[in-house]
């Protein structure tokens, strides 16, 4: 008898609903290019089952890194209150013997020679956050001979591009306000 646990799974994985004034450094990059809107922000989409079988796979090898490099350096929560927003975070590793590093895991399926524009951000907006010199990506990377972390991208903290970064959410933000409570209309 075979046993469907995909109604299980899509419960688990249905994620928290916004929370205006709240948001997530991995999704800032999108929200200040354009990609996607503030109504589209308020009006989460519902993720396909590819989607979140994706997703639940790289929750499993973001958990299998956290075992082998130990959970106290790992998945490290932080907020940051700018003006009447938040930003809420969680590195997924700062290294004990690379104190002036965070680390960002990337568990595409996808080999990649380099990081995405939006990791770079992400990464780069946790250098300021976590207040570390380096933000690094890496991606997870199997074969026969064992796994290993591979670099695949480098940033500099940079607090004054952090600030305009920040700025330009806020912006965001308010465009978010004004479309939920129907603002936008009166004009």
């Amino acid at each position: 008898m075979d046993i469907n646990l995909t109604p299980i799974l899509l419960k688990n994985m249905a994620g928290w609903p916004r929370t205006r004034g709240r948001y997530s450094p991995s999704e800032i990059y999108f929200l200040l290019n354009g990609s996607t809107t503030p109504e589209q922000w308020l009006n989460k989409k519902e993720r396909t089952v590819e989607e979140i079988l994706k997703m639940w796979a790289g929750i499993g090898v973001h958990n299998q890194l956290e075992a082998l490099l130990g959970p106290a350096n790992s998945e490290i929560k932080k907020v940051y209150e700018y003006k009447d927003i938040v930003i809420a975070g969680k590195a997924d590793y700062l290294p004990p013997n690379y104190k002036d590093e965070v680390w960002e895991f990337k568990t595409s399926t996808e080999t990649m020679k380099q990081s995405k524009p939006w990791h770079d951000h992400q990464v780069k907006l946790y250098c300021t956050m976590f207040e570390k010199s380096i933000g690094r990506v890496y991606q997870p990377v199997q074969d026969k001979d064992g796994i290993y972390l591979r670099n695949i991208g480098t940033v500099e903290r940079d607090d004054v591009w952090f600030e305009k970064e920040m700025e330009k959410l806020h912006d965001f933000h308010i465009d978010v306000e004004r479309f939920a409570t129907g603002a936008d209309k009166a004009f």
